[in-house]
């Protein structure tokens, strides 16, 4: 049976269900292989690691992959008064397992630091440091500090490997939570090694779990967890009354508007659409440029001046229409991925975005981007502001105006466009969702591709994002109808 490992143990602790299926039956088997996205962020992490190990020269790597000798040699160098700094040090207690990134000696105890391609200090990064120090005195020796590694936010390229990490104190934090590992360490072994599966417990944790549809959500329709805005508090009073299904929420149960409109759309099976949709949308004013953004972020900056994890545009599709559903021009851009183009990417979108009309972004996003546009380039910064003030947000007249039933509780782009407009759909797309787009672009700046590859590459990032701009297009023509119809479908 495989050992009890951080995600396993951590998992348990939230839901017995599946720490038991990681353990039993495999990561891959129960989360499935991992996206592109997913796989770019471990990536992102090596890297990271690597460059925390480079601050220290005297350090020793336990790089042996067998963990059982990994396991050893971390022992014999833990024993060895002359070896000061160990990374990856493997430690197995109790039938649990970890390693630990850096340990540097102190004395006759031990300095623990934990390192995480992050910029913020997060809450769950105390359990993530807990579990590890548990095991590590498990197996009887003592840490008498703990800290995180964290990115700098002031880290620019070019700079000292010394000034990418922040570090940030924990031990008081992590000493306490360890109390309460160590007293739920054997009972979490014994769980995940029965032969039965527990039995699944429905908490709010539930909403977000990759499985939840196979397990307490299987065959449930409506599920409260598909109310927009479900908080803690109403969802424990929801759990408390038995009821799972928005249609089962009695009358008098306290509702937002949206909560209360989603619902009575779902008991009614009839879309919600407000009488101030007509108004919304005639303040859209014409011709309306249609503008959808694509953006990549590194751990590690890979131009000049930019930021741990800063947002970098690459490239954007800008559709010009002179009325609902009538194109009258496309304008796309995509950056030289060797390069910081974001300068040229700004002068080509203020030329192609004109003077007037309305421009239709879906959510706040786009006019995130430009506002960064115009701080970094002071001479652009007025015709970008200028940008800004014509910008309409979609989503927003669609958040507040429109509701389906099967919009199941969102309405991202993804989940209203195939309601609005099921002719549309990015299946025929070899890039079919963002973050396949800024992993693609980033591994073409990292020079991961061949050059024959790139152009194909580019077409494929192009055609995806204007796709989005595509889809704007027909959910804008789509509300209209919806006005001149009386809101009938």
């Amino acid at each position: 049976m495989r050992n009890v490992t951080k995600e396993i143990f951590l998992n348990t602790m939230v839901c017995p269900t599946l720490g038991w299926l990681i353990r039993i039956r495999g990561r891959q088997t129960v989360l499935g292989e991992p996206s592109l996205d997913q796989q770019f962020r471990m990536e992102q992490g090596c890297e990271v690691h690597e460059r925390a190990r480079r601050l220290y020269s005297d350090g020793i790597l336990i790089s042996d992959s067998n963990f059982k000798s990994a396991v050893a040699r971390t022992e014999s160098l833990m024993n060895n008064p002359d070896i000061d700094v160990i990374m990856e040090g493997a430690f197995f207690a109790s039938g649990c397992a970890t390693r630990a990134d850096i340990l540097k000696r102190d004395g006759e105890t031990w300095h623990m630091i934990e390192v995480k391609a992050k910029i913020r200090d997060e809450e769950d990064l105390i359990d993530d440091m807990a579990y590890t120090a548990t095991i590590i005195k498990r197996c009887g020796y003592k840490i008498s500090r703990i800290s995180l590694f964290l990115l700098s936010k002031d880290f620019r390229l070019g700079m000292p490997n010394e000034k990418l990490f922040v570090e940030v104190e924990h031990t008081e934090e992590v000493l306490e939570r360890i109390e309460v590992f160590e007293e739920q360490l054997e009972s979490v072994v014994e769980l995940t090694s029965r032969e039965n599966k527990p039995t699944p417990q429905l908490k709010i944790e539930c909403k977000n779990c990759v499985i939840f549809e196979d397990c307490l959500g299987e065959g449930i329709e409506n599920h409260i967890f598909e109310l927009p805005g479900l908080s803690k508090t109403k969802f424990v009073l929801l759990n408390d009354l038995d009821i799972n299904r928005i249609e089962n929420i009695p009358d008098d149960f306290k509702l937002t508007s949206n909560q209360a409109k989603a619902k009575n759309s779902i008991v009614t099976k009839k879309p919600f659409i407000s009488e101030k949709l007509n108004g919304a949308l005639t303040e859209i004013q014409w011709p309306t440029y249609y503008l959808d953004f694509e953006t990549m972020s590194t751990a590690i900056p890979l131009y000049d001046d930019t930021a741990p994890y800063a947002t970098v545009p690459i490239q954007y599709s800008i559709l010009k229409c002179s009325a609902p559903g009538n194109i009258e021009d496309h304008f796309e851009y995509i950056a030289d991925p060797k390069r910081d183009c974001r300068r040229q990417l700004a002068e080509n979108l203020i030329k192609y975005l004109g003077q007037k009309g309305s421009i239709i972004m879906y959510t706040s996003f786009e006019k995130t981007i430009i506002n960064e546009l115009a701080n970094r380039f002071s001479e652009l910064s007025a015709k970008l502001k200028s940008l800004v003030d014509r910008l309409v947000d979609l989503w927003a007249i669609i958040s507040k105006n429109v509701y389906h039933y099967d919009f199941r509780g969102s309405t991202s782009l993804k989940r209203v466009l195939p309601v609005l407009v099921p002719s549309m759909s990015y299946e025929k797309l070899n890039i079919k969702e963002g973050g396949t787009a800024s992993v693609t672009f980033t591994y073409m700046a990292l020079g991961k591709y061949g050059a024959e590859d790139i152009d194909t590459l580019k077409k494929d990032l192009l055609e995806y994002c204007k796709q989005d701009t595509l889809a704007m297009v027909k959910l804008h023509e789509q509300l209209v109808r919806l006005t001149s119809a009386g809101g009938n479908f």
